[in-house]
Formats: structure tokens, sequence, C-alpha cells
């Protein structure tokens, strides 16, 4: 049974749409009227056709490039063909086709580029940069690792665009927006192009390590004077668990070393993002600038020893304990951030505690302490390592350590820095 027409809807169109849509190509589409649609309105039937509105793009751009025309001049047909490029990207990446987007996303910010605009120019470059790094998860197509290398070089190529354009910016929201870009090629080198070098080392040093019960059987087995053929064997056979062969040694150091470059340009990425907040957004300019100061002192546990004053791996751990002091004097000064002091006390007297100055890192420590009455717990720890550091005690201190369950990766790192760093007689404690 067919329904009858909508009594406001006339039934030549109710009923047969395709000749109303002829009939709107026969007295619009194709004659002088059509101009007189709005743009959105006359791409609105390719909008989800990536392939149509490039089409339309390139079409609308080479009438920009032509010149005036009877039906709008040629700064709007460019910024037109912007409209269809960045309605393109969107597009490819509802179907999962982030590269196709974010080279589409590229040719849109070209375009507003050359047309001085200072906002919607570094916008598209930063669409085309997030795009990049979706790409190395989501892509329809799996990437294999050249073209993830170069997807993550292109993704912070966008950003400094983006940052470059923007600083010719007069806005008042530049300040945050730069910030925002330098934060995100902080994340971009740490993240994505460190951050599985990064893992692949911490896989390969746990890989050596021995879990409680076994090395509590192997100081057992070394500690036994005559051992018997089957305790030696299990002996060397707990031992070697724990030894790198040449092939892991240089694998580790390529790892470090590969690591090393993208991680300090990451550090000087987050502390340039925290300059632009210092004024304007304090708080959020101490979260970058933790993040500056804790890269800093991860990577002073990647160069090698000694640390002393003036080289380079102290100078990493100064700069990071001046980071954490500068956050500590803004805390002091606002009541509602002293809760969160104790972090930095205690991150600042890890630090001093990697300069690796035991005669006068006590009285440093000594003096946090009596600055934060909340949590002694804390430099019970430090003292303690100390002691172990002085009695020569390399198990001691790893089993204070391991024993910590309040110490985050980093500080475990810095503190397994410390260890490493001490020489017993003529062996280091690793």
């Amino acid at each position: 049974m067919s329904m009858p027409p909508q009594p406001h809807v006339r039934p030549d169109i109710y009923y047969f749409p395709s000749f109303r849509e002829a009939l709107y190509d026969a007295l619009v589409q194709y004659t002088p009227l059509w101009y007189l649609v709005p743009f959105e309105s006359r791409i609105a039937r390719i909008m989800n056709n990536p392939e149509a509105l490039i089409q339309q793009a390139e079409k609308l751009a080479a009438k920009g490039k032509s010149g005036w025309s009877f039906f709008g001049g040629s700064e709007e047909k460019y910024e037109q063909a912007a409209i269809c490029y960045r309605q393109a990207a969107q597009a490819y990446e509802v179907n999962g086709n982030f590269l196709d987007a974010a080279a589409t996303y590229i040719k849109a910010a070209d375009i507003q580029a050359n047309l001085s605009d200072d906002f919607e120019a570094p916008d598209s470059y930063v669409h085309a940069s997030d795009a990049y790094r979706r790409a190395l998860m989501e892509e329809v197509k799996p990437l294999n690792d050249n073209e993830k290398a170069e997807a993550k070089a292109k993704a912070i190529n966008c950003r400094k665009k983006a940052i470059t354009l923007t600083e010719k910016s007069t806005s008042s929201s530049k300040l945050r927006r730069l910030s925002r870009m330098y934060d995100a090629i902080g994340q971009i080198l740490e993240n994505d192009i460190a951050g599985p070098l990064k893992q692949a080392r911490e896989d390969l040093l746990n890989s050596k390590k021995l879990k409680p019960e076994d090395k509590k059987r192997m100081n057992a087995l070394a500690a036994e004077q005559q051992p018997t053929p089957q305790e030696a064997d299990e002996l060397q056979w707990l031992q070697s668990k724990t030894a790198f062969n040449e092939q892991e040694k240089a694998h580790l150091k390529w790892l470090e070393s590969e690591m090393l470059p993208p991680l300090q340009e990451a550090r000087i990425a987050y502390k340039e993002a925290a300059n632009f907040l210092r004024l304007d957004a304090p708080i959020n300019a101490n979260k970058l600038l933790t993040q500056y100061a804790d890269l800093g002192a991860f990577l002073a546990t990647l160069l090698p020893h000694p640390t002393e004053k003036g080289n380079a791996k102290y100078n990493y751990y100064q700069e990071a304990i001046d980071a954490y002091q500068s956050i500590i004097k803004f805390m002091q000064s606002d009541p509602k951030h002293r809760f969160n002091l104790s972090t930095y006390y205690f991150k600042v007297c890890v630090c001093i505690l990697a300069q690796c100055d035991f005669v006068g890192a006590p009285f440093t420590i000594e003096t946090y302490q009596q600055m934060d009455t909340m949590y002694q717990q804390k430099y019970n720890l430090l003292f303690n390592l100390l002691q172990a550091i002085a009695n020569k005690d390399p198990d001691g201190f790893d089993a204070l350590v391991e024993g910590d369950q309040s110490l985050d990766k980093n500080q475990v790192a810095i503190l397994d820095d410390v260890k490493n760093s001490i020489v017993v007689e003529d062996d280091e404690f690793a």
C-alpha cells in the first residue's frame, strides 16, 4: 500500500527525487545562477569523495592562477581551493589513509601560506603533522620502517613550518600556540623517534636482571668455600645470565647512540615550550619544565662515567636541579601547590646524589629533609643509600632501590647510574 504524499510537499518531487535533481541541474548548476549558491553547498555532494574534492581544488587553483573572473577574484578561488583540500584531507582521515591526508593538508597549507593567512596555514600544517603521526599506528596499510622514519621526519618538518608562520602572527594566542607546537615536537622526538629505541634498551637491560630468588641463590653459591661441581656449574650459569656478550654490548651502545640526538632535541623543545608560558600560564610552564628536567637527568645516565664537575654528565644533572629548584620556588610562593613540593625536593636530592659528591650530598639532602616534614621515609632511603656507598655494598644498594616501590623509572635509572659510577677496588658495582 503506497503512502499518501505529505501535504506540504509536491508529489512530483516527493516521489521523484531524481527528477528534482535533474531540474536543479538544468536551472541552477549549469547556469550562472550556480555561483550564487554558497560554496559549501556547491561541494556538499562530493564532501565524502576526496579524489573529487582534490580535482575541484585543482580546478579552482588553476582559475585563481589565471587571474580575475566574473564570479570571483583570484584570492577567493585560492581560498576555495584550500577549503576543498582541507575537506579532502578530512575525508582521507575518515577512511584511514593518513599519509594521503597529510599530503593533502600540506597542499592546503601551502595555498593558505601564499595568501598570508597566519592562522589557517599553521593550523593546516599542524593537522598534517598529526596525520603523519597517526599514520605510524593507524594507517590502513601498515608502514615499513623506512616509511615510518620518513613520516616522523615530515611530522617534525610540518610543525616547524607552522612555528615559522605563527612567529609572524600578531594574534593574542600566539604564545600559547607556539608552546603547543614546541611541545608536540618534543613529544614526536621523545615518544615516536626515541621511544622504540628506549624501550628496546630497557628490555635488554631487564633481561640481564635476576629475580630476587635467583640473586639470593647466586650470592649463596658464591659464598660457598668448597662448592660441588653441580653448584659451580649453577653459579656459572646464573652469572652468565647477567653478563652481556659482545653482540649485546654493541647493540646496547648502538641503541644509546641513536637515542641521544632526538632526546637532546626533545629536551630543548620542551624548554622552548615552557618559556612561552612563563608569564601567562606558569603552572603549564612548570609541567613542561619538569619534562625538560626529567629528560635531562635521563640523558645523563646514558653518558659514560665518570661524573666530574664541568663535564657533560655533571651539567645535565645540574641543569635538571636548577629547573626543579625554579619550580620549587614558584610552588613555595603559592599555598595551593605546597603539597607537591615533596616530589620536587626528592627529585633534586636524587640528582645531587647522582653528581657523586658524597661529601657534600648528605648536607644538601639534610637541608631538604628539614624543609619537607611530611615524607621523611624518602630521605631515610637516600641516607641508607649513602651508607651502602660508604660500606661498598652494591647488593645492599640494589636491595634498597628494589624495595622502594614509590620510585619511578627515571629515578631508578638515575640511582642505577649512581651505583655504576662507584669504583669498588678495581671494578665497578655493576
